[in-house]
């Protein structure tokens, strides 16, 4: 027996309940996709803004015990010169290693002569920095509004600062500001720099005190020759993990004890924001999916309350109970099939639509606005596919169960 053509020719023949089914699954399929578009867009953003924006790289190597008491006890994590050498030495030839880039944090109190505030400091080697900038994140590889320090000698006083702290401070470009913090020894260090440019560093936790400055004048200030730790970007940030177990291992052969850090550790929020996300979607994929499920299965128990003589006809020339479900749960699965191909392109032109209008949102824990746009993962449409073809096999089994157990005589007398 073909089922598939039976199953075909039953559709074509109850058009209208079909269409009532197709469209159901279609709804639920383009609701799904959007949403799952939209999430992605927000995580690729949240990603890009903790690795480039963040500066955090992919990886962060540091001394053992940094990541729990470096803020208490920093002097105690940092590398001379010859030991940072070393280390950025190991990690730049190693052929997974895209770039390896010494840094150096400092906190402090800036001031213009007139008022006071607290800053943070990321020290960077600027010619590394504009590398960093540059890297790929899902495809892109740049972040709006984002600059850097020039690699100009002579200019390591330069600085840029978040465009709140600026704001705060009235301070504009080429105006000075003071920098006072301790060294590693904790004597009390100020320096005057010049602000080149201010910008939104995309994270209100930070865009009120951050100062981006040149690594050798952060050097100066703190009275060091070396750095507290390496940032690595990879050329397969994929193989992330696999990467740092095999780094780790060759710093360790080279006689060095570090730890490394992913950005997803690393970042304040990604973490947070993703779980909850990810939590929302799964309920709304779990409500929709009932919907849908309750949607098909009333629809599809009119159709078979109508067909309720043909199948006791069928059983009667000596179809199967089992023979009867298989035939309505093709049809569950074809209509299933059906519904998930006509929404692809409408989620086609919905994602068109926002690309091309240009619409812009500020994600959670975010200070700069991004496109709204959507981001198809094939892995999530994949598996609403299979999902919603699944809700509309059950309910054609729940439903067609129900009146295959019948009996023959009954469906045979039954009146539509």
């Amino acid at each position: 027996m073909n089922y598939f053509q039976f199953a075909i020719r039953n559709i074509m023949r109850y058009k209208k309940r079909s269409i009532v089914t197709i469209m159901t699954v279609s709804l639920g399929f383009t609701a799904l996709g959007v949403l799952g578009g939209f999430l992605n867009n927000i995580f690729s953003r949240l990603k890009g803004q903790a690795i480039v924006a963040e500066r955090l790289g992919h990886l962060t190597f540091a001394k053992s015990g940094f990541k729990e008491n470096g803020k208490l006890e920093p002097e105690k994590y940092l590398w001379n010169k010859k030991e940072l050498t070393d280390i950025l030495g190991v990690l730049r030839n190693d052929p997974s290693v895209d770039l390896a880039t010494p840094r150096l944090r400092m906190f402090g109190v800036t001031s213009n002569g007139k008022a006071s505030t607290i800053f943070i400091t990321e020290a960077i080697v600027s010619a590394d920095d504009q590398k960093l900038i540059k890297t790929n994140v899902d495809g892109r590889t740049e972040v709006d509004g984002l600059i850097t320090l020039n690699s100009k000698k002579g200019e390591s006083s330069d600085v840029i600062i978040g465009s709140e702290l600026a704001s705060m401070m009235k301070i504009g470009k080429g105006q000075n500001i003071t920098l006072l913090t301790s060294t590693k020894d904790g004597i009390a260090n100020a320096l005057d720099v010049k602000v080149v440019e201010s910008y939104n560093t995309g994270n209100p936790a930070t865009n009120d005190k951050f100062v981006l400055s040149d690594f050798s004048m952060a050097q100066d200030l703190y009275d060091t020759d070396g750095a507290e730790r390496v940032v690595v970007t990879l050329k397969e940030p994929d193989k992330i993990k696999e990467t740092k177990e095999v780094l780790l291992a060759k710093l360790k052969s080279a006689g060095y004890q570090l730890e490394a850090t992913t950005w997803e550790d690393q970042s304040a929020s990604y973490k947070k924001v993703t779980t909850l996300f990810g939590v929302i979607f799964r309920v709304l994929t779990i409500i929709i999916s009932v919907i849908v499920l309750l949607t098909v299965t009333n629809t599809m128990q009119m159709v078979v309350t109508e067909r309720t003589k043909e199948i006791g006809t069928m059983r009667a020339i000596g179809m199967l109970k089992n023979q009867v479900i298989k035939l309505f749960c093709t049809e569950g699965l074809i209509m299933g099939i059906l519904g998930c191909l006509a929404a692809a392109p409408v989620l086609l032109i919905i994602s068109t639509i926002l690309r091309v209008s240009k619409i812009t949102f500020t994600p959670p824990v975010a200070s700069v606005p991004v496109p709204l746009v959507m981001i198809t993962n094939p892995v999530n449409i994949v598996v609403i596919f299979l999902l919603f073809c699944v809700v509309a096999v059950v309910s054609s089994f729940l439903v067609s169960r129900k009146i295959a157990n019948q009996l023959v005589v009954d469906s045979l007398m039954q009146s539509n």
